[in-house]
């Protein structure tokens, strides 16, 4: 039976236990993002037996007095106070709870003991239980974290990502509507993943059609065989991206005092179970980031045959040696697609792969060659994907990072290496990242998430 998560999606009523008149506090941060997000005011209700008012919302001396039943509950009490609020919510219809609190397993024996008691409960009144200590949900329809995310950050996107911890529904998703302007339609911290698991959100992800691309941070897996299972049919037409924390040994005695979680097996057992399963492994945190921004912005690659376009004849030197690390071809241009590059370029220059095109920028100038050479490329069957190279430089070259743009309706993932000064750097990244573009100022990072696209893109096939 697939696991019913609507109650924190898409809930009817919110009960939020906890909230506080202070700006500082979890219980103020909550409250001021269900409000500004859920779209039905009239049906929130905060609770707190010491306050009377908050944010203009009439504050509930106890769940008791709000009137009708209550979809879901978000709490941030003490952990020792919960089994009984689980009774009231019996009581009131509720569906499911959010626990943002901590102090659970992680903590030791007697949170554990809370934890276990809190399980049962759940199961005993059939409430749905989040967490605990996590950081809630943040979806383009309701916010349920306490860290403050304003509308101007919020960016609706394809990418739904599950993180055991809080960070990834805060500080990560900031990232990610910020720096690398990508969007996304779910993000779920399950913290101690007292009910609700990594499993469930996967059913969730895989009955979810706005749902694209699929991401997960994960201490250990609490139904392995199960995930392996729901990871092979989503992979069979959606990327599922995996960074797994704990692979070390300190790392694992971290994980303890964390989320309480256990590895299970060896690391090396657990990513060959993944690659099994056609999961794309990030091996570090950057990578988490590089390849969701990459899967969630860019097209997939039909196959592993890269152009690389640069302004330098080094760069394509250096360019196709990283590539040859990887399972990526170059190939060399048809006549074809020779005779119509050669118009751009001058006769004692003929175009080859890599594109060293510096002579067809100095007679068009930047703009004009990358808007005449790149769809060419696009519109060649014997390319799969670019690999553009540009150089930040005062003097040298200008550039308008929106041309890009303009190369979205090709189909194929362009992927941008940027080396210069920092200062130009900067603004060309954030001009193509906030226009639907990536882009690096690591060589062998780009190269790295091309291979990733391409073999992902053809192990889907076999």
């Amino acid at each position: 039976m697939q696991p019913d998560l609507s109650c924190f999606f898409h809930p009817e009523s919110i009960a939020i236990i906890g909230v506080s008149r202070n700006s500082s506090k979890a219980g103020y941060g909550i409250l001021k993002n269900v409000l500004w997000t859920f779209s039905r005011t009239e049906k929130i209700f905060p609770i707190n037996p010491k306050v009377k008012e908050i944010l203009g919302l009439k504050v509930y001396h106890s769940l008791k007095e709000v009137p009708g039943n209550i979809d879901l509950v978000i709490c941030f009490v003490a952990p020792r106070s919960i089994p009984s609020l689980l009774k009231e919510c019996h009581q009131k219809g509720v569906k499911g709870i959010i626990i943002e609190s901590a102090g659970f397993a992680e903590a030791g024996k007697e949170g554990k003991a809370i934890q276990e008691e809190i399980g049962q409960l759940g199961k005993q009144f059939n409430i749905r239980i989040w967490g605990g200590n996590c950081m809630g949900t943040v979806t383009d329809e309701l916010i349920t974290t306490f860290e403050p995310i304003t509308a101007d950050m919020r960016r609706k996107g394809v990418v739904s990502i599950v993180g055991q911890s809080g960070y990834f529904s805060g500080a990560v998703i900031l990232q990610l509507f910020t720096e690398r302007y990508t969007g996304i339609r779910k993000a779920a911290s399950i913290g101690n993943r007292i009910d609700i698991d990594e499993c469930d959100l996967l059913q969730d992800f895989l009955k979810d059609e706005e749902t694209e691309v699929a991401a997960f941070y994960l201490e250990g897996l609490k139904r392995p065989r199960k995930f392996l299972k729901l990871a092979k049919e989503f992979t069979q037409s959606k990327p599922l991206i995996c960074l797994l924390g704990g692979q070390s040994e300190v790392g694992r005695l971290a994980t303890l005092s964390h989320t309480s979680s256990t590895a299970h097996g060896s690391p090396q057992l657990l990513s060959d179970l993944l690659k099994q399963s056609k999961i794309i492994q990030a091996t570090e945190f950057g990578d988490f980031f590089n390849i969701l921004e990459a899967f969630a912005k860019l097209p997939l690659p039909n196959g592993n045959r890269l152009a690389i376009v640069t302004i330098t004849g080094a760069g394509g030197v250096i360019g196709a040696d990283i590539a040859a690390k990887y399972n990526i071809k170059i190939p060399e241009f048809s006549e074809s697609t020779t005779r119509k590059l050669q118009k751009l370029f001058p006769e004692w220059m003929p175009p080859k792969n890599p594109v060293d095109s510096w002579p067809a920028f100095e007679i068009h100038g930047l703009d004009e060659a990358l808007r005449q050479i790149i769809p060419i490329l696009c519109e060649s069957n014997e390319i799969d994907m670019i690999l553009l190279m540009i150089a930040a430089m005062q003097v040298a070259i200008t550039f308008d990072p929106t041309v890009l743009q303009d190369m979205q309706k090709y189909r194929k993932p362009i992927i941008t290496y940027i080396v210069g000064d920092n200062s130009i750097k900067y603004l060309w990244t954030s001009q193509i990242r906030s226009n639907g573009g990536v882009v690096h100022d690591d060589i062998n990072t780009a190269v790295k998430i091309l291979d990733l696209m391409a073999s992902h893109s053809l192990t889907r096939e076999t």
